[in-house]
């Protein structure tokens, strides 16, 4: 069986992310999204998301590229005096290792972010962070925790083939390059780490290579390269005039996103393949990931 999970990220980080989230649910072929605690306009996306019962929603909690929850005297090591995130991953992902104290303000700010998402009384189907950063080997004890405490089920490996990506789309091939490697070594033993926490994983994602340009291009090359199991593709749509937006993702197409996830090019194909478009709630996990993850260890 192909059960495939459409997800749209960042779900409350601009006005206009939300409402092209929403219209790519109830218009086109949206299953999830991703609710950002930290997002410029959380509370409109929470109320988007409660009129909305059928869009299975998690948590995406984000430690870069936005606005804290705590104030910047709490986590002085993560944001600035105006209380945002750092912009630069990798700047921050070698701070994570190397500043003292900050695992702990790390730690503060998730879990404040999490308080803020069950606050809503919105019941969490899966967990992600913004720019993959739950991959960290810092950051990832915390997020399994997290995960736990409130039963979410669903952890994204972000990682790709980037061999099999490159023969569907070779636009942007530096950038790639380089994104493909960096996650390939951030991610090894990370199969295994969600297993052991309880958690499961997608058995292949789509849209790390791709980010901010997973255009109908793209997808009527990939879904005939989809496999048995559960695939989740995700997606950034918005408006590309969106000053948010512009100022934090600059060179992202999310007008192009949120086309493709409109196109009834794409929907007839997801349907001439056989493709069971689902929730993570509906999501059956393959048992030979499962037991090639856990490889003799049982969940904790």
């Amino acid at each position: 069986m192909k059960q495939l999970i459409i997800t749209g990220d960042d779900f409350g980080y601009s006005r206009t992310v939300s409402d092209a989230i929403l219209h790519a649910h109830r218009e086109g072929f949206l299953t999830n999204a991703s609710l950002m605690p930290c997002g410029f306009d959380f509370d409109y996306a929470v109320a988007l998301a409660k009129q909305t019962p059928s869009l299975s929603i998690g948590v995406h909690l984000c430690l870069l590229q936005g606005r804290a929850v705590l104030p910047h005297a709490d986590i002085p090591a993560l944001t600035d005096a105006d209380g945002n995130f750092h912009n630069n991953p990798l700047t921050a992902g070698v701070r994570f290792f190397l500043v003292p104290g900050i695992q702990r303000q790390i730690e503060l700010e998730l879990r404040a972010q999490m308080a803020k998402f069950l606050a809503t009384g919105l019941r969490p189907t899966h967990l992600n962070t913004h720019m993959h950063l739950h991959a960290h080997p810092v950051v990832f004890p915390i997020i399994a925790q997290l995960g736990r405490e409130q039963g979410i089920r669903f952890l994204r490996v972000p990682r790709e083939n980037l061999l099999s990506h490159l023969l569907i789309d070779r636009r942007f091939l530096a950038s790639k390059l380089a994104r493909g490697l960096f996650f390939w070594a951030l991610c090894i033993g990370l199969d295994r780490k969600i297993w052991r926490a309880g958690l499961r994983a997608p058995d292949a994602i789509h849209g790390l290579l791709q980010s901010g340009h997973v255009d109908e291009m793209y997808l009527t090359r990939l879904l005939p390269q989809v496999g048995d199991g559960v695939t989740e593709i995700y997606f950034h749509p918005g408006a590309d005039d969106d000053p948010i937006l512009r100022r934090w993702q600059p060179d992202y197409n999310h007008a192009a996103e949120t086309a493709a996830l409109l196109s009834p090019r794409v929907k007839q194909l997801l349907h001439q393949l056989g493709i069971q478009l689902t929730g993570f709630e509906g999501a059956i996990s393959s048992p030979e990931k499962a037991s090639d993850a856990s490889a003799g260890e049982a969940p904790r």
